[in-house]
């Protein structure tokens, strides 16, 4: 480098490369040592960089300054109007039966008297005002109805229409100035409310005028996992509630009964909005009813917009146990005229597991240590794993611990029967891990395979031992084999059979879901994304565990259904038809079903199919179906036939013929929760057809009409889905409370006509459904009516906006 003239050198630094090129070196080397390079050509080069560096700092300076004056455009557009509606009243009603969750939100919005704003313009007075706050609800809720009651009973319903059409629907409604409300979901938890609340009559004060109601109804379904039912309750509208706020729950479980309903103040437990609740006293009123009955009451008055009260609530409520044959439910007769009825199995068979005990694992836990896993993600791994592998049992389980990068391999620890010694150096082991390298999954994934089916054959454990496979990454294939087809392709021959079932675990928004979701539909496993950001990812990771995998009763279960005919004889159908050779299909059909087949059953969970069946398809003259389940169990093969009575009807005169055994679900209530379920697994065939397209090997449907489907699905359940629909309130004509021109002037009212419904005075100022206001609730006052001095305020902020931007770029 001494014999490079600084030319040269800087010739090569202003490059913008980090390496040379070979023409760099070849001119380098042809520099005869005792030559001099001319000083006018050193400045000439020397004022090339130079300008370079002055216009890269000028487009610097430029983007800084439009990005500032967007803001401030955005300032001066939007009024300082978030004080003019107050939340009221909040009630939150929840009742749950037979798994399905349903709460009703109560809300009443009240404009503000204008003399308590401390801008009193004309939007305040007279025009619209645009009230946007955030809700979040369950994970799983889906919200299927939106009411809006303004006064005279005056009720605006709602309809769930395409994302796309919702909008319209809104924008229209709100650009002529009439009531609306419109709900779209952000993502599976957290929903954007918008609500145009109409002007005060005229002569009359904000608080004159009639509150402002909104009732919102959500569904959720609810599954058992480790003997309990867990939920959560919305609690908190992260805003002030000036009034009072309360939240109802009743549990109700006619086929077993409640055990336990529990509600506890969340400062005793761990995690990110649970330890919110420290500072906050949250005593909910628990009692049990009866035994199939549970209740709880909360109630607050005046709730600050900075209370620590949570945004959810956990709680959970423990069933007693169900018939051993399980209950099965199709509820003919509360709609006779509809030609599709669903269909509900619930199955369990508690007393003979608790007998045949656990089934032994063999597990491989497939660590990724690549460089992306630095810092948290692989700390929360580490301490992950710690949990996952102290609940193995003892001299049962079997493990080993694999780690990948570049290599599908990196390291490798085990095989090892679980015990107390192995547990912690396998802990040990992967407390020392450090990242390195890239990702190859599909080495990783066909590495996993090989150990997971050779563990049984290289430490001599159990030949009825589930062989399992659990994968923690947080990337996309970036080494080896990257096609994503490719690799779900060879990860589903290397797995023949699926006999080894396939787990992943995806951190954060990086991991490839989309493939990860295709190899677990294909291989009998299931996908967890882990959310990060909320201080509880190795709560996530614990809860998935422990769920899902920690004591596994049943593997390979598959469910079908026997329906009797007129001769006594039984058919079989299968519980989804779309899997079956049409010559099996007998009279049950199943028009459209969840699925049929499981990889595991764990302890304290349960097995259950919804699906849709043909009414001319069912019998008339008998009162019973059949159901058959085979399943590996840790005593050997096992098989259940059950028959279930059914309240089939008379279809002579519409009575039921048969006594019910089992009590039918409400009919709206079996149908929500099929499109629940039904629409969940549709976009995970979705997304997997995302990442392998024609190669997804699926009986369900084809590739190209996942969404479609869902999205139908949704429609016709009425439900909010995130990217699929959105809830719209309707316009209804007896809403538009008009009060003509001449009416005002012959009163002598001299204010400009404030409302006037159908001739749409009270003007649209924007796009309400994109403008939202992140973390908390904003309103805006919208009207075609200037007003001098909120003119002069507006500029007077564009003059400081201009002369703060003027003086960043000269300190630049």
């Amino acid at each position: 480098l001494s014999r490079i003239r600084e030319p040269t050198i800087i010739h090569i630094l202003s490059s913008n490369r980090t390496t040379a090129s070979t023409s760099d070196i070849e001119s380098i080397e042809t520099i005869d040592d005792s030559s001099e390079i001319s000083s006018h050509s050193f400045r000439q080069q020397t004022k090339q960089i130079q300008k370079m560096r002055f216009f890269n700092s000028l487009i610097t300076i430029m983007t800084m300054a439009v990005c500032h004056l967007v803001i401030l455009a955005a300032m001066v557009a939007a009024e300082d109007t978030s004080n003019l509606v107050d939340l009221t009243h909040y009630h939150v009603t929840t009742d749950v039966q037979s798994r399905l969750l349903k709460t009703t939100i109560d809300m009443t919005f009240r404009r503000r008297d204008d003399n308590t704003t401390t801008t009193n313009t004309t939007a305040q007075l007279c025009g619209p005002v645009i009230h946007t706050m955030t809700l979040q609800l369950p994970r799983l809720a889906r919200v299927q109805s939106l009411e809006m009651d303004l006064s005279n009973d005056c009720t605006l319903d709602s309809q769930v229409q395409g994302l796309e059409q919702a909008k319209d629907t809104f924008e229209n409604m709100a650009s002529e100035g009439k009531s609306a409300a419109i709900l779209t979901a952000w993502d599976m938890s957290n929903y954007k409310l918008q609500i145009v609340i109409p002007p005060p009559p005229a002569n009359s004060t904000a608080m004159e005028q009639e509150p402002t109601k909104v009732k919102l109804t959500y569904t959720e379904l609810l599954v058992q996992k480790n003997h309990q039912v867990s939920f959560q309750l919305p609690v908190n509208p992260g805003m002030a509630v000036s009034d009072s706020l309360e939240v109802d729950f009743t549990v109700q479980d006619e086929n077993a009964g409640i055990l336990e309903l529990n509600l506890k103040d969340a400062a005793e437990d761990t995690g990110n909005f649970r330890r919110k609740l420290s500072n906050h006293q949250l005593a909910f009123d628990v009692t049990l009813a009866n035994p199939k009955r549970a209740i709880a009451h909360f109630q607050e008055s005046n709730l600050t917009e900075d209370s620590s009260l949570p945004r959810l609530v956990r709680g959970f409520f423990r069933p007693a146990p169900l018939p051993e044959a399980g209950v099965l439910t199709i509820p003919l007769l509360e709609e006779e005229t509809k030609e599709e009825v669903c269909l509900t199995h619930v199955f369990n068979p508690s007393d003979f597991l608790a007998t045949a005990g656990s089934l032994p694992k063999n597990m491989v836990f497939v660590i990724d240590i690549s460089g992306s896993m630095s810092g948290d993600r692989l700390e929360n791994a580490k301490v992950a794993f710690a949990s996952m592998v102290s609940l193995l049992q003892d001299n049962t389980d079997a493990f080993a611990v694999q780690t990948f990068s570049s290599l599908g391999t990196e390291t490798l620890w085990g095989p090892a029967v679980a015990n107390p010694s192995t547990k912690q150096e396998a802990t040990s082991f992967v407390q020392s891990l450090h990242t390195t390298g890239s990702t190859n999954l599909h080495d990783a994934y066909l590495d996993g395979i090989k150990h997971a089916k050779s563990m049984a054959s290289d430490i001599d454990s159990s030949s009825a031992a589930v062989p399992i496979l659990v994968v923690l990454s947080d990337g996309e294939a970036s080494e080896g084999i990257t096609n994503r087809a490719a690799i779900a392709k060879n990860v589903r021959e290397a797995n023949t059979e699926g006999q080894v079932k396939i787990f992943s675990l995806a951190f954060g928004s990086s991991a490839d879901v989309d493939l990860l979701t295709g190899i677990a539909l294909q291989n009998g496993g299931k996908v967890l994304q882990i959310f990060e950001g909320f201080d509880d990812t190795v709560q996530q990771m614990e809860d998935f565990y422990q769920q899902e995998l920690e004591q596994i009763v049943l593997s390979d279960i598959g469910i079908s259904f026997f329906l009797s005919e007129d001769d006594g004889s039984v058919g079989v159908a299968s519980a989804n038809a779309a899997t079956a050779d049409a010559s099996s299909l007998l009279p049950l059909s199943m028009l459209d079903a969840t699925t049929s087949r499981f990889p595991v059953l764990a302890d304290g969970s349960e097995l259950v199919i919804r699906g849709k069946v043909s009414r001319s398809d069912l019998p008339t003259d008998s009162s019973f179906l059949q159901a058959s389940i085979s399943a590996l169990s840790a005593v050997g093969n096992q098989d259940w036939l059950h028959q279930y009575d059914l309240p089939l009807p008379d279809l002579d005169n519409g009575s039921s013929s048969a006594i019910n055994a089992n009590p039918p679900l409400i009919v709206n209530d079996c149908e929500q929760a099929f499109a629940h379920a039904r629409i969940e697994e549709l976009l995970d065939y979705r997304n997997a057809a995302r990442a392998l397209g024609d190669d997804l090997t699926t009986s369900t449907s084809s590739t190209s009409t996942f969404e479609e489907q869902a999205r139908k699905m949704a429609i016709d359940a009425q439900l909010v889905w995130p990217g699929l629909t959105a809830l719209v309130t309707v316009e209804n004509p007896a809403c538009q409370q008009l009060l003509p021109q001449a009416e005002q002037e012959s009163e002598g009212n001299d204010s400009p006509v404030c409302y006037s419904g159908e001739s749409g005075s009270g003007g649209y100022g924007g796009d309400f459904v994109d403008g939202f206001a992140s973390g908390g609730p904003s309103s805006r006052g919208y009207s075609n009516y200037g007003d001098s001095s909120s003119l002069q305020m507006n500029l007077w902020w564009s003059m400081a906006g201009l002369l703060s931007v003027t003086f960043f770029v000269l300190l630049c």
